[in-house]
């Protein structure tokens, strides 16, 4: 998505923004920051049109490719396939695809509309024209936009539109919305030809203004005002008048063909985004009862009538009414053992009362709650109170975190401090009484097990008991016979840890625990455990609850997030503040389903959320996935620079390297739920687990050929979009072997070379030993000056200065120029190489090297070094495809900038212009 603003342009994958804006350094930089237009062009490119400028821009190398400029305003006009027109104040052009020109035709002679609004193309290529407040219509034709002579056969039919003149048009996706001159509002369908009358909307011109824009949404219709926002249409109720948004300033507005979003350009607002509710819960946050609630929600139960009840852990056990026709404040109430307050007016308890879990009787009229230190307690709908619950030795069971009622008179009470108990109770006027009671005691390597939360029934006899860090405990409930099962024994994981139990409706047991789910069949009398953790793609391994939908599939409540897990093909996908979940982490003991609907509710820290039993799909668009950037040895480049010319493979120089490649669907209303895998064939044996992480990250890997395969999903079905990268790491010429051929040549060549100088030096040296007077005379000798000559000819060539700046005479200075050239050749990457570095190197000070120096060369050494650095530059350029950056830094120049004015003033032209000539060449 792209998206023109006055500081450059944005490019939004639906992940990340990309901004563009002019540099003028640059050759193929946009010529305006202040963006009017931006439309499709053919050949994969756009068009952005600014103020007398149209710039051509390719998507492919995230470049400006070619410059137009216009005097006046023009505005661009074209369809999905590129097929464009120029509209200006009072002129009309047409872009020739095969000239890369815009080629103006001759106008009718009508006065000319808005260029902005007042004109579109359609599917066909045709451009519509609407004079300004005329009942006409001008349709340009062309039989070819990419003619290759510019002899086009251009046809201009008029025709007659409307019976009155029209003040405005605003067209999209083959749907032309216009208002004439009686404020008359109309639909015309392009293909249908059919035209359909809405409403009159004088009183909304009165009452708002200036119209932007007008594009109908699903059945109704939007209006976007410039300087009064949105107002929305509504078809079942004959196009009454609705406020979406009074508080935005308008530049455009935009419906997406693809997700239907209704995208508005504001002033100073942004890109604003509408679209139809796709949230998959319902959340309700304990601070729109009372900012006073502040505790975690620990426990959920609905009753007959349509209540919620919500325990906490210290603000007490709140009830709110009827509670999915919407929250009425003022009707709810919370509870405690000491008092009942209206959720508006409440203040905090002197003493906390925390509610683990509530258990709905299905023999009295009222609820059990298991309470934190109070003990057990009661709630009777006959009284619409809390009443405490004693057994007979008076001494309280505490942290109760599930109640199982077995039947007219017996719990089961299980605690995360004291183990399981086992309860007798009748009734007693209206409420319970507990006659007797019993605990039970478990033993593990002799250490009792009392911290016990969940707890299963199995058919009349069996009751599984869920323990903290201690596993499974099964007892039978007639034999009072248990047996302890360490999941850890049997996965080799920490699984001991248990905080939520579920068994679905095969009888599957399921175990959330605090390092991955556990799932447990019977095969031949025995289970057969199954587990699914981060390893196996999980998002959050910390599982506070379960519950199971209508669909099948699990949903688990983590501590980050809510995670939806598909048991036929352990595939799981993650919400985290995403999908209209607004609970980030949840608690343990929340998790309920209601019997009633088979709505499933989830607590956590800040509120709850309830989701329909048959939990709403994500969206069925699948678009194709993007390659965004390109890292090497992490070094973002130009990623259309690495692509074969077939535009199929990713080149990528070696022989070994690293490198990163991001990617993206543009999913805008389900981007941030899509998770991605990938797999580098030739390098990986399996795929990535799925993750929100975009982008893939490799490292040393070796030349050779390989496929990059990225899939996403954005459910739990085995359904993917995959793309396939072909990526070829291909060692540079240098390193190939015929190099390393020509290199051993050339050193054998060099070194005979170098002996025969070698000795043709001590030849020479002796002869001027008997010809001079003295080691400091001139040699004269004819032979030796030649020589003199020729090394003097060789130094100053490859150093890139002239001869006439290098004045040696004698061999002591021959040899002294010959080392500090060896010196720059061999440093030549560090940008610490100077004067004082080829001193030290020559175990001399400065100053003698300066000295010394100056009695040879007229040039200085910081410009030899200069000079040297732009010659093996320029060599590089032409022996080499690597790209100008890195050819910069290998000769150990820091600043772009510094490089490119330096080696334009040597060759009167720029790196890449002298690459490009000396190529042609």
């Amino acid at each position: 998505m792209w998206i023109g603003t006055y500081d450059g342009i944005n490019c939004y994958d639906g992940k990340e923004i990309e901004t563009f804006r002019s540099d003028f350094s640059a050759k193929t930089t946009l010529s305006n920051n202040i963006i009017h237009a931006i439309q499709q062009a053919d050949s994969n490119c756009i068009w952005i049109s600014g103020n007398q400028i149209v710039n051509r821009f390719s998507l492919s190398s995230k470049e400006i490719v070619s410059n137009y400029e216009f005097p006046g305003f023009h505005s661009p006009h074209s369809n999905k396939n590129g097929n464009t027109w120029l509209i200006g104040t009072n002129s009309i052009r047409y872009y020739n695809t095969y000239h890369h020109r815009f080629i103006k035709i001759k106008k009718p002679d009508i006065e000319m509309g808005d260029p902005n609004s007042h004109a579109f193309v359609t599917d066909d290529g045709d451009l519509w024209l609407f004079p300004n407040r005329s009942t006409e219509l001008y349709k340009f034709s062309l039989n070819s936009f990419g003619a290759d002579t510019l002899n086009t056969q251009l046809t201009v039919t008029p025709y007659h539109f409307h019976s009155k003149p029209l003040e405005f048009i605003s067209y999209q996706n083959g749907i032309l919305c216009f208002v004439d001159i009686e404020k008359d509002l109309y639909i015309y369908d392009i293909a249908g030809k059919s035209k359909i009358y809405t409403r009159n909307i004088s009183s909304l011109l009165e009452k708002y203004g200036s119209v932007q824009g007008i594009i109908p949404f699903y059945e109704d219709i939007i209006i976007g005002f410039k300087t009064n926002g949105l107002i929305l249409l509504r078809a079942s109720k004959k196009y009454e008048e609705s406020i979406l948004n009074r508080n935005i300033c308008i530049f455009s507005i935009y419906k997406d063909p693809h997700q239907g979003i209704f995208w508005i350009g504001s002033d100073g607002q942004g890109a604003i985004m509408y679209a139809q509710d796709h949230s998959i819960a319902t959340n309700i946050k304990l601070n729109s009862l009372s900012s006073n609630l502040t505790r975690q929600v620990r426990s959920l139960m609905t009753d007959k009538d349509g209540g919620l009840w919500c325990g906490t852990k210290g603000d007490g056990l709140i009830y709110i009414p009827d509670f999915q026709r919407g929250i009425d404040v003022t009707k709810a109430k919370i509870y405690s053992p000491y008092d009942i307050q209206n959720a508006t007016s409440y203040s905090k308890w002197d003493k906390e009362f925390e509610v683990f879990t509530l258990q709905q009787s299905r023999y009295l009229n009222g609820f059990w709650l298991g309470t934190g230190d109070t003990g057990l307690y009661y709630y009777s709908y006959d009284d619409k109170k809390l009443h405490s619950i004693l057994p007979p030795s008076g001494n309280l069971l505490v942290h109760i975190h599930k109640i199982y009622e077995e039947n007219d008179s017996t719990l089961w009470l299980s605690s995360s401090e004291d183990g399981i108990h086992k309860a007798w109770f009748k009734k007693v006027q209206a409420l319970p009484s507990i006659q007797k009671e019993k605990k039970f005691h478990f033993f593990r390597e002799q250490h009792e097990i009392n911290s016990l939360f969940s707890m299963i029934p199995e058919g009349d006899s069996i009751l599984w008991f869920a323990s903290r860090n201690n596993g499974l405990i099964k007892m039978n409930k007639q034999t009072e016979k248990y047996q302890v099962i360490s999941l850890k024994e049997i996965l080799h994981k920490s699984v001991d840890d248990i905080l939520s139990t579920y068994v679905d409706k095969n009888g599957k047991i399921y175990l959330g625990t605090t390092a991955g789910l556990v799932s447990f069949t019977k095969e031949n009398g025995k289970l057969k455990p199954h587990y699914v953790g981060l390893a196996e793609g999980l998002l959050n391994d910390m599982i506070h609850g379960i519950l199971e939908d209508g669909n099948g599939f699990l949903w688990l409540s983590t501590n980050k997030g809510i995670i939806k897990y598909n048991p036929k093909n352990d595939s799981s996908h993650g919400y985290y503040y995403s999908s209209g979940v607004q609970i980030g982490e949840f608690s343990d003991d929340a998790y309920y389903q209601c019997p009633y609907t088979q709505k499933l509710l989830f607590g956590g820290t800040d509120g709850l959320l309830y989701m329909d039993k048959d939990v709403i799909t994500p969206s069925g668009y699948y678009p194709d996935i993007i390659l965004r950037k390109l890292k090497i040895k992490s070094k973002e480049v130009n990623l259309s620079h690495y692509y074969t010319p077939d535009g199929k493979t990713l080149h990528i120089p070696g022989p070994k390297t690293s490198f990163a490649l991001t990617f993206a669907v543009p999913d805008y209303l389900t981007g941030s739920e899509i998770e991605y895998s990938y797999k580098l064939e030739g390098k990986d044996t399996d795929w990535t687990n799925f993750s929100p992480n975009n982008e893939a990250i490799y490292s040393d890997i070796t030349a050779g050929k390989y496929t990059l395969n990225i899939r996403y999903k954005k459910d739990v079905i085995d359904s993917y979009k995959t793309m396939t990268i072909p990526i070829s790491i291909v060692s540079p010429w240098y390193q190939s072997m015929l190099a390393y051929i020509i290199y051993i040549l050339l050193i054998i060549g060099i070194g005979g070379t170098v002996f025969y100088l070698l000795r043709r030096c001590s030849q020479l040296k002796q002869k001027v030993k008997q010809l001079s007077i003295n080691s400091d005379e001139k040699i004269t000798c004819e032979s030796s000056c030649q020589y003199i000559k020729q090394i003097r000819e060789t130094v100053t060539l490859k150093l890139g200065i002239s001869p006439d700046q290098m004045k040696c005479t004698t061999t002591d200075q021959i040899n002294f120029i010959w080392k500090v050239t060896h010196i720059i050749e061999q440093n030549l990457n560090k940008e610490n190489l100077s004067t004082t570095f080829i001193a030290d190197q020559m175990a001399m000070s400065p100053r003698q090297f300066y000295r010394r120096y100056k009695e040879i060369a007229e040039i200085s050494p910081s410009d030899l070094i200069k000079n040297y650095r732009i010659e093996k530059a320029a060599g590089l350029l032409l022996t080499t495809d690597r790209s100008i950056q890195d050819i910069i830094a290998d000769v150990g120049i820091s600043s772009r900038a510094y490089f490119y004015k330096e080696f334009t003033r040597k060759f009167d032209m720029t790196p890449k212009d002298y690459r490009e000539a000396n190529k042609r060449k």
